[in-house]
């Protein structure tokens, strides 16, 4: 099941890598921007399904206060992607439901992974399928 993506990412070769993974994947991305003010226009604009967070962004607003903004005005589903998980295990009240992080370098598979709990699929692997609840295993 493809997605409306939008990715919100400061580094330039970061988000290129998401956006190619995430188009192999089937999605379509529908606004990608590095500062959390376009963040919250453009989603606004584009109204998302997901959106693909980081957390050090370009400008004064920071990617938890954008996906809180954009979670508030848009209902879309926020995954933070982060070099600095740590933010969330010092205070997860700082986490936007559903409650996802994925730590850089992250792989297609991860992002695979993510969206599968997400959409409530089942999620493949060698040798049969694993509902979603069983993820909770592979992560």
């Amino acid at each position: 099941m493809a997605a409306r993506v939008m990715i919100v990412e400061d580094e330039q070769i970061v988000a290129a890598d998401l956006e190619s993974k995430l188009r192999r994947m089937g999605h379509e991305i529908v606004g990608i921007t590095a500062s959390g003010e376009d963040a919250v226009r453009i989603a606004e604009e584009v109204r998302p399904e997901l959106v693909l967070m980081d957390i050090q962004l370009q400008g004064p607003m920071s990617g938890i206060e954008a996906a809180k903004r954009i979670q508030r005005n848009t209902a879309a589903q926020i995954i933070f992607i982060t070099a600095y998980v740590g933010v969330f295990l010092r205070d997860p009240t700082q986490m936007q439901p559903p409650g996802m992080c994925v730590s850089k370098p992250f792989s297609q598979y991860e992002l695979r992974l993510l969206w599968t709990r997400l959409s409530g699929n089942r999620f493949r692997i060698a040798g049969g399928e694993l509902p979603v609840d069983d993820l909770r295993v592979l992560l």
